[in-house]
Order: C-alpha cells, then sequence, then structure tokens
C-alpha cells in the first residue's frame, strides 16, 4: 500500500516539473516575442525647441548682439540718433572708424543669421517632407548661407551703382545706413526668434511679425535713400528704378531660388 502511494506520488510530482516547465519556457518565448516586435508608438512632431543645430544658432545670436551691445553702445547711440539726419560732410567728432564698423557687422550678421532661421522654419512648417530627406543642419545652412550672400551681392551691387552715378561720401553713408538697418532688424528679430522656437508662437504669427519688420526697414531704407541721393523731384524716376533693381529685384529671386531649391532637393533625395 505504502509502496503504491509513494509511486503515485512520484508521478503526480514528475508531471507538475513537466508542466511547470512548459508553462516557463511558454511564458519564456511570449516575453521575447513580445519584447522583439515591441509595440508601435507614434513618432512626435518635429519641434525647433528639440533641435539641437536651432539652439546653436540662438546662441550664436545672443553673443553677437551681446558682443555688439557690451562694446559698441556709444556708436550704436550715435548712428541710431543720426539715422534721420542728412550730414553734407562728416564731422571730425564722429566716431565712424572701421574699427567701429564691426559692432554694426556683428549684428547684421545675427539679423541674417535670423532671417535664414524663419525661412527654415517656415519651410519645415509648409514642406515637412524635407526634413526627411536633408539633415537639419544641413538645411538651415542652405538657408542662412543664401541669405548671407544675398546680402554681400547686394553690399557689392551697391559698391558699384554709386562708385558710378554718385560721389563717394554719399556712398559712404548709404553702406553705413544700410548696415545700421540691417543691425536694427537683428535687435528686433532676436525676441520674435526666442518666442517662436522657445514659446510656441504660432508660425502664421511669427511670419506675419517677420514680414512687418522687414516692410518697416525697407520704408526707412527707401526715406534714406531720398534723403541721401535723391533730395530733388527731378531725380524721383531713377529712385524708383534704383529701388527695384537693387531691393525687391534681389528679395524676389531669393524667394524663388529657395522654392526651386526645395523642390530639387525633394525631388532628387
Amino acid at each position: 500500500m505504502n509502496e503504491y502511494c509513494h509511486t503515485g506520488f512520484s508521478q503526480v510530482r514528475v508531471l507538475y516539473q513537466q508542466h511547470k516547465a512548459e508553462t516557463d519556457s511558454a511564458l519564456v518565448r511570449s516575453m521575447e516575442a513580445k519584447d522583439a516586435s515591441g509595440m508601435q508608438g507614434e513618432p512626435l512632431p518635429y519641434s525647433l525647441y528639440a533641435d539641437w543645430s536651432v539652439t546653436c544658432v540662438i546662441f550664436c545670436c545672443f553673443f553677437l548682439i551681446f558682443y555688439a551691445i557690451r562694446n559698441g553702445k556709444k556708436y550704436l547711440y550715435q548712428h541710431f540718433k543720426g539715422f534721420f539726419k542728412q550730414k553734407d560732410r562728416a564731422s571730425l567728432f564722429d566716431d565712424d572708424s572701421g574699427y567701429n564698423f564691426r559692432y554694426a557687422l556683428a549684428l547684421s550678421a545675427s539679423c541674417c543669421v535670423l532671417y535664414g532661421l524663419f525661412l527654415y522654419g517656415y519651410f519645415t512648417e509648409t514642406a515637412p517632407s524635407l526634413l526627411h530627406v536633408m539633415p537639419h543642419i544641413l538645411l538651415l545652412g542652405i538657408y542662412i548661407a543664401s541669405v548671407l550672400l544675398l546680402v554681400c551681392i547686394k553690399w557689392g551691387a551697391y559698391l558699384f551703382v554709386n562708385w558710378v552715378f554718385f560721389e563717394k561720401e554719399q556712398n559712404a553713408r548709404w553702406i553705413t545706413s544700410y548696415f545700421d538697418l540691417l543691425g536694427g532688424c537683428g535687435l528686433m528679430l532676436f525676441p520674435v526668434s526666442l518666442l517662436a522656437v522657445y514659446f510656441g508662437l504660432s508660425a502664421g504669427f511669427s511670419c506675419g511679425i517677420v514680414l512687418f519688420i522687414l516692410i518697416c526697414g525697407k520704408i526707412l531704407l527707401f526715406y534714406k535713400c531720398i534723403r541721401n541721393f535723391f533730395s530733388r523731384f527731378h531725380g524721383i524716376l531713377h529712385l524708383i528704378l534704383y529701388f527695384c533693381a537693387l531691393e525687391i529685384g534681389p528679395l524676389l529671386f531669393l524667394w524663388k531660388g529657395l522654392a526651386y531649391i526645395n523642390n530639387l532637393l525633394i525631388l532628387n533625395f
């Protein structure tokens, strides 16, 4: 009797161990299959504040603006005060040396970089497929380089045209006024860029602010062009041709050129 009972309990124990091993192996297989496949998640939408290249651009602009304001307060204040004044000859007390002109160049460089950043934000919002065909930093670099190239071309065109038609002092005043105005636009664009990148300012509203700043800058440049070159009424036709050829035309070429570049990138890559 005891022998049969002992044998029965042993068989039950063996069957229990086999059942437990089969259950454990099935559980392990299910866990391995679950880990291998995983659960499909929804990809997060692209955000400017999460892109390290955008953050680096913002920091570069901050350091350029900080350098210009900290070291060139006197230069900037003097040029801001004298923007609406017309001087036939330079004063001996005006501090317009090339050493101080670097502050205006720093602000102008920050303005170009910020314009490129806003173009990057606009095109990635309207054509998100660009983010899948090109690295973000390369795409941002293309827009910034395009704006910088446009400003350099306009600078060269101003020097050549004014050298042909106008006097040397007028040419120098115009170049200084142009870069002063460009630097002022950079100062206004920087807080807008912070709001757009880090505080969720909508793309449409930020583009409207940038367009408003650009239009105000062109109006002030138009006013300075009249005061500097065409003080008499008979030169108004020349003024319109000059302003359209060297101001409005390059902006249209830039916009159409960037749209063409975007189409090439999407189709070829």
